[in-house]
């Protein structure tokens, strides 16, 4: 099962693996990440698309998108986790950016920018000193610009042809949450068998197939509670639940809070 965190995150994370590393579950939380792969490579699954990082690439998750790292060498990462309010209202747009492009890569030669905005935060991580959050703030606002100013367009993954096939089969349930999903349907369309097509999908993305729909499915409903006018059983049907007590059941164990509680504190 995806685990939903809603403890207190450190805006910034280090963590330096000595050999393969599998996330063991895959986990979404109310923060954006901004990842930087420093050394190694690794595979990055994220919401309905898959990344191949090396070292020098960045990748940005949005806030309640749920991902996956799995990683065959030894690696080394950092992590920048922030809310808007940290942000700042001014430098949400350069968040915005990153949403719909979220491999980032940096030319090598303006790559040494942003590393050294990277040893700044680490220092003020660790020392501590008065007015360390707000530095961190000031020196996420200027990585974000430096990001916006200096990231190539044509930034993208090549991926196998089993790759391709299942994120399109990812991006086919985040497009039919509503629908009949089911993993005879899903084999049956992609011309696979049922044992092949589950273990190649949970192989790929590290997720296993009815814990993806699941998720896609809460993830929509979450979207709907907070934007639209409708009843939790109108909610439950719209995302593919036909029993509105299930639904209920299956999004506060995934966000720890009842769809009723959720609506009500969203609009």
């Amino acid at each position: 099962m995806a685990i939903y965190s809603d403890e207190k995150i450190e805006f910034f994370q280090r963590a330096t693996r000595d050999s393969s590393f599998v996330m063991p579950q895959s986990h979404f939380h109310n923060k954006h990440e901004l990842y930087f792969l420093e050394k190694g490579s690794t595979k990055y699954f994220i919401g309905s698309e898959i990344y191949l990082l090396e070292a020098g690439d960045l990748i940005f998750v949005p806030k309640g998108c749920f991902h996956k790292t799995a990683t065959d060498q030894a690696a080394e990462r950092l992590l920048f986790l922030f809310d808007d309010d940290f942000v700042g209202g001014e430098y949400l747009h350069y968040v915005e950016g990153l949403k719909s492009n979220r491999l980032i890569r940096i030319p090598p030669d303006q790559l040494y920018k942003l590393k050294e905005i990277f040893r700044k935060i680490e220092q003020e991580n660790k020392q501590r000193a008065d007015g360390y959050l707000e530095m961190e703030r000031l020196y996420l606002r200027q990585l974000l610009i430096l990001i916006s100013r200096y990231r190539l367009t044509e930034s993208h993954t090549e991926l196998s042809d089993s790759y391709r096939l299942i994120q399109n089969a990812a991006t086919y349930i985040c497009e039919n949450y509503g629908s009949e999903l089911s993993l005879e349907l899903l084999s049956r369309k992609y011309a696979l068998s049922r044992s092949h097509f589950s273990k190649l999908f949970k192989e790929v993305t590290g997720v296993g197939l009815n814990e993806y729909i699941t998720i896609t499915r809460i993830t929509a409903a979450e979207k709907m509670l907070a934007k639209k006018n409708l009843s939790i059983t109108e909610v439950a049907s719209a995302c593919g639940f036909n029993d509105s007590n299930y639904f209920a059941a299956v999004f506060k164990r995934h966000k720890g809070i009842t769809p009723k509680k959720y609506s009500l504190m969203n609009r």
